[in-house]
Parts: C-alpha cells; sequence; structure tokens
C-alpha cells in the first residue's frame, strides 16, 4: 500500500494538469508542483483560492494572473471527495493560455482578413486560388465561385511585358516577396493601377506551401494622398503655395544657389487699400479680389518663381536665378504697375488697390529662409511707412541703386527710339606696314542732357535687360551699311569688326540675322569680323562650335576678343573656327616695364601664330609697346597711339592723311 501512495504520489508531482484539494470554504488542502505553476504560487497549502468548488461536469474557463502582471487562462473541472474525513473536492487544472492566444489570434487574423480594405487572395503551391477576402471581391468584382481554383493571370492587364513576371517571380523565389506597382484587370475590363505584396508561405521543411497576395487600389490612394498634401501645402482660397512650402521652396533654392553661386530674391507684397474693399463690400468680394490678385501675380512669373498666399492680403514671390539685384526691382516694379490698374467684381463693382513690396536678397541679406522672410518684412514696412505704391530693399543703399538702374533702363530704351545711340569707330592699324587694315565699331550713346555717355554705363543695363540684343543687331547693320558707304566711295577696302554680345551669340539666331544684314547691305561678308567673348563660347561650348561653323561658312571672319582674362586655353581654342586673336589691354598696358605681362603677351602671339590666328593687340598707347610688338611678330593693333574711337567722318580722315609707324 505504501509503494502504491508513493507511485500515486509520483504520477501526481509529474503530470503537467495541476491537481489541487480544497475544502468547501476553498482553502487549499493539497496542490501538485503543476498547479502551483499553473497558478504562478511558490506555496499553495492553507491559502484560499476564488475558484469555483462546486462539481461540474462541463469545464470551465477562469482567468490567471501572473506575478508579472501577465494574464492567462485556465480550464477547470472539480469533483467531490471526502479527505480526512471531511467533505472536499478534487479540481483538476489545466493552463490553456496558448491555446487561448492561438483561437484569438485566428479570430483576429480571420477578422482582419475580411474586414480589411485590401484584397487579399491566398493561393496554393500551384498557385490555383484558394480563398478571397470580401474587399478581393469588391475590388476586383470577382465573387468566391469565379476566382476559387483559377489562376491570378486571370486579372492581368496586358500592361506588363512577360520580363515584368519573370523578374517579379525571379525575386519571390529567392527572397520570398515582392512588392511594387501593377497594372491589373477588373472584371468589367477596367485597367486600374494597384500596390501588390506577394509572399510565400513555407512549412517546417522549407517547402512553399501557398502565396499570399495582399493589393490595394491605388488610383484611390492616390488621389487622396495628393488632395491631403495640396491642401498641407497651399492656400485654400487662393490654391497658391502656403508658408510652409514656401520655406521649403526656399531651403531647396538657397542649395542650389549656393552650389552654382546664383542669387535669390524674395519680394513680401501688400495689397494697399485691400480693408477698404473688404470693409465696403464684404468678406466674399474681397476673397474675389485676392483670387484675381492671384491669377493676375501667376500670369506675370516665370516658371521657375514661386507665388505664395502667407495669408490675409500678403503675398510673397520667390526669385531664382537672379542676375543682378536690379531684377528684383524690375519685377516688384511690374507687379505695383499691375495692381495699380483697376479691378472689376462680379458685383460690378469697379475698385482700385496698389501694392507695397519689401526686398530681401540671397545670400546679402540672410541665409535661411526665416531670415529672409524677415528682412522683406521689415523692407516691406519701410515701403509702406514711405508713402505705399513703392518697393524698398532691405538696405537703403541698395533702393538707391536699383532705382538709378531702372532710371537708367527706361532712358535707355527712349534713347533706341529716339536715334540717340552712335557707332564710334577705332582704327586696326597693320604693325608692318603702319596703313589702317580696318575698324572696330563701338557704340555710344548721344544723351541730350548729359552729353557723351560711355557704353561702361549702360552696357550692363543692356544686357541684363535684353536690350542688347536689338542694340547689336542695329550696330551690325549701321556698320556694314557705314563699311560699303567707304567701299562706294573708292575708299581702300576695309575689316569692320563688330562685337557680339554672349546674351546675342547665345540667346538669338545670330546666323540668320548675319546673312540678313550682308544681304540688306550689300557689304562683303569676307570684309566682316565678329568679335566675340571668351565667355559666351565656353558656355555652351558644343553648340557655340555650330554657330561659328555655320558663320564662318557665311565668309564671315571671327575672331576671340580680351583673350588672357577668362579660360585662355589652347585646348579649346583649338575647337572653334576662329581667324583672330585679341590680346586684352591689361596685358599691353605695362610694357615694358612689367615683365610677366611681356613674357604672356609673347606666348600668346605665338601660341596664336602656331594655330594659324591673326593677333591684334588692344590698348596700345605709347610708341615703347608697339616696339615690343613689332618685335614679338604681333600682327595688328589699335590703341590711342593711333586714335580713340570717332565717329565715322573723322574715321575718314585718318583714312586719307594714315601713316602711323
Amino acid at each position: 500500500m505504501t509503494e502504491a501512495l508513493t507511485n500515486l504520489d509520483l504520477i501526481l508531482e509529474t503530470i503537467t494538469d495541476g491537481i489541487l484539494v480544497v475544502d468547501e470554504l476553498g482553502f487549499v488542502l493539497y496542490t501538485n508542483q503543476s498547479a502551483e505553476r499553473i497558478f504562478d504560487r511558490d506555496s499553495m497549502r492553507g491559502t484560499k483560492l476564488a475558484i469555483p468548488v462546486s462539481p461540474s461536469n462541463a469545464p470551465q474557463e477562469i482567468n490567471l494572473i501572473r506575478r508579472n502582471g501577465s494574464l492567462g487562462w485556465a480550464e477547470l473541472r472539480s469533483t467531490p471527495i471526502k479527505w480526512e474525513n471531511r467533505q472536499a473536492y478534487v479540481i483538476g487544472v489545466r493552463d490553456i493560455t496558448e491555446r487561448k492566444l492561438s483561437d484569438d489570434r485566428l479570430l483576429q487574423a480571420s477578422a482582419v482578413f475580411e474586414s480589411t480594405r485590401e484584397g487579399v487572395m491566398m493561393t496554393d503551391a500551384n498557385q490555383r486560388v484558394i480563398r478571397i477576402n470580401r474587399a478581393f471581391t469588391d475590388i476586383t468584382n470577382y465573387t468566391e465561385d469565379e476566382i476559387i481554383g483559377q489562376m491570378p493571370t486571370m486579372l492581368r492587364s496586358g500592361r506588363h511585358g512577360a520580363k515584368f513576371y519573370i523578374e517579379m517571380w525571379k525575386s519571390i523565389s529567392a527572397t520570398g516577396h515582392w512588392q511594387g506597382e501593377i497594372w491589373n484587370r477588373r472584371k468589367n475590363g477596367e485597367v486600374y493601377p494597384e500596390l501588390l505584396s506577394i509572399s510565400a508561405v513555407v512549412n517546417n521543411s522549407g517547402d512553399v506551401t501557398n502565396y499570399v497576395g495582399v493589393f490595394a487600389d491605388i488610383s484611390k490612394l492616390k488621389a487622396t494622398e495628393l488632395q491631403l498634401d495640396f491642401l498641407a501645402h497651399h492656400d485654400p482660397l487662393t490654391r497658391l503655395p502656403n508658408r510652409l512650402l514656401l520655406i521649403s521652396r526656399i531651403e531647396h533654392a538657397i542649395k542650389v544657389a549656393l552650389r552654382e553661386r546664383k542669387m535669390l530674391a524674395l519680394l513680401m507684397i501688400d495689397l494697399d487699400r485691400f480693408k477698404e474693399v473688404n470693409d465696403s463690400f464684404g468678406h466674399l468680394a474681397g476673397d474675389e479680389l485676392l483670387q484675381q490678385v492671384a491669377k493676375q501675380l501667376n500670369s506675370r512669373l516665370r516658371g521657375i518663381d514661386t507665388l505664395c498666399r502667407l495669408g490675409g492680403d500678403e503675398f510673397t514671390v520667390l526669385l531664382e536665378d537672379v542676375a543682378q539685384s536690379e531684377d528684383a526691382a524690375r519685377v516688384a516694379n511690374d507687379i505695383i504697375t499691375a495692381l495699380s490698374e483697376p479691378w472689376l467684381l462680379s458685383n460690378g463693382k469697379e475698385v482700385r488697390i496698389g501694392a507695397s513690396i519689401g526686398i530681401s536678397l540671397f545670400p546679402e541679406h540672410g541665409a535661411t529662409p526665416v531670415e529672409l522672410l524677415q528682412q522683406a518684412d521689415t523692407a516691406l514696412y519701410q515701403a509702406k511707412a514711405g508713402g505705399r505704391a513703392r518697393y524698398k530693399y532691405f538696405s537703403e543703399d541698395l533702393t538707391r541703386s536699383a532705382r538709378a538702374r531702372m532710371d537708367l533702363e527706361v532712358r535707355l530704351r527712349r534713347a533706341i527710339d529716339k536715334g540717340e545711340l552712335r557707332v564710334f569707330y577705332q582704327p586696326q592699324v597693320n604693325v608692318v606696314t603702319g596703313r589702317i587694315a580696318g575698324a572696330e565699331a563701338l557704340i555710344r550713346w548721344q544723351d541730350p542732357e548729359e552729353g557723351l555717355i560711355p557704353p561702361l554705363r549702360f552696357i550692363s543695363v543692356a544686357e541684363e535687360t535684353g536690350l542688347i540684343t536689338p542694340i547689336g543687331n542695329w550696330i551690325l547693320k549701321e556698320t556694314c551699311l557705314q563699311g560699303k558707304r567707304w567701299i562706294d566711295a573708292g575708299l581702300q577696302p576695309l575689316t569692320m569688326a563688330v562685337n557680339v554680345s554672349p546674351h546675342q551669340f547665345l540667346h538669338s539666331n545670330i546666323e540668320e540675322i548675319v546673312a540678313k544684314t550682308l544681304d540688306e547691305t550689300g557689304f562683303p561678308a569676307n570684309r566682316l569680323e565678329l568679335e566675340l567673348t571668351e565667355s559666351a563660347l565656353m558656355q555652351r561650348e558644343n553648340e557655340a562650335i555650330q554657330v561659328l561653323n555655320s558663320l564662318h561658312a557665311l565668309g564671315v571672319r571671327l575672331a576671340i576678343d580680351d583673350f588672357g582674362t577668362g579660360y585662355s586655353s589652347l585646348a579649346y581654342l583649338k575647337l572653334f573656327p576662329l581667324d583672330v586673336l585679341k590680346i586684352d589691354k591689361s596685358f599691353i598696358d605695362d610694357i615694358p616695364h612689367h615683365r610677366d605681362d611681356m613674357e604672356i603677351a609673347a606666348t600668346i602671339v605665338a601660341m596664336a601664330h602656331t594655330l594659324r590666328l591673326k593677333v591684334l593687340a588692344e590698348g596700345v598707347e605709347t610708341k615703347e609697346q608697339l616696339a615690343f610688338l613689332q618685335a614679338h611678330g604681333c600682327d595688328l593693333y589699335q590703341g590711342y597711339l593711333t586714335s580713340p574711337p570717332v565717329p565715322a567722318k573723322e574715321f575718314e580722315k585718318l583714312l586719307l592723311t594714315q601713316t602711323f609707324l
């Protein structure tokens, strides 16, 4: 008997189910080790448990609270017994936590499977569909009866080639997964985009048992995302970028400007008298006016610029790729003029407003978006304080400078219209014979108030505003006409040299203009020499070669101007079909006093002759300079030693009385 009891005790202590004996009040009389493990107690005898003690045929579930705070579940069965001559119950306890969790996970997975808005499709290892969810049907319109047992290929849109699917399955085979955008077809034939994720399911042996595809119809998702993104970054009234997007654009523009060493401008615009419109006609009229203003401003800006509404009646304009600070003033002036025009509202009322503008520049006035906004706002305050309908730079000096240059631009436009521009000619002299071989045409401005204005005062403004092209075309024609007059008058044939600005060379059809000018004037092409700067040629090297070849084909001579001040590379000179190389005046000025300049000039002459180019030295003012050039074989020179640039009549006198050696 004792041995039997011992064996029974051994069995009770080794089984995985918990065994407890409790009295009628629930006090524990006996417990095995498994019970203490399940209830997470070190010793349970003598303790009272809050568990059912009445007999039950069906199992009962109870919650278990572990000492670590986690929650578990147990299944109980109880039977009455006599224990040491008193009524008691033996309770069998089984830990069902893992089973419960597994069941819950299955229920949750099933609920997710059926309730998710993404379509889900499961196939067997042979890619036959075995299960779909409701969303699959909602998206594709195929029901279970129509799709179960079929291959997913029936959904193909026809937009992807075989290579696409080969790469997809190659990824699934290698990694067990693929995700990407794909076009599929609904039951009604409509093709739509979806974001699809395919995963392989493997068993313990590593064999694929199933494939699961989860997809979303992203035609709607993308539309929603775009709308949300738009609302987050734009003003709902005018549909313009808001402050958040503006700051992002400024940050990006600053990075580009730093990399390309360019300037930015930020214009802060405040509408004058806008409050009067709101007060007089109501906020709806004010909103309509803001929409009209936004449309008007947008129409006056380049594609790379950003117009933003900060709120109320404040707008900002970010100008990128600004060549000169005056460009910002030009835009500001244009905006002020445009907004001062009368505005017609839908209620039939005509209203007038204006604009005050503050301008800040990068990098001069700030290095961050916040700094540039603050400086522009400060400048705006100064503009409004100064009487409105005006602009102000953050710097007062810059404001004055911009206004002076804009005034010069206005006067220059008037000068073109009124015929105040003149062409002067400077002799180009043969170093060996001392006779005039050509003339360089140089622009002058005969202002009725200031007198003769030199090109240094206005050429840069003409370049910035694009006026240089019509001016350059006029000089070309005027020079060819003058050259033809001298030929017709029986004077010796001359090479007429005309400067071509970088803007004129890069942004106009220069070959067509030259051909037309030669045809209209009758001037011989081989007597026309076009002078170009190194910078113009190097900005678009391949395009420049084509243009130069076209000009050369016309018979025109080509010269490189100001050589030595730019790239001065023998390698690139070989690329261009040039005839003449002009040594810049800066290398001639200190001859014979500066040995370095003498060596540079001599080297340029030798290098040019190696390339079979004629060499012309600019800015020759002394006999010593001329003697040096003669000694080193320079072909031509021009400068005050012979004559300054003079009008055509005075140039004729030089031709008739010339001897310059």
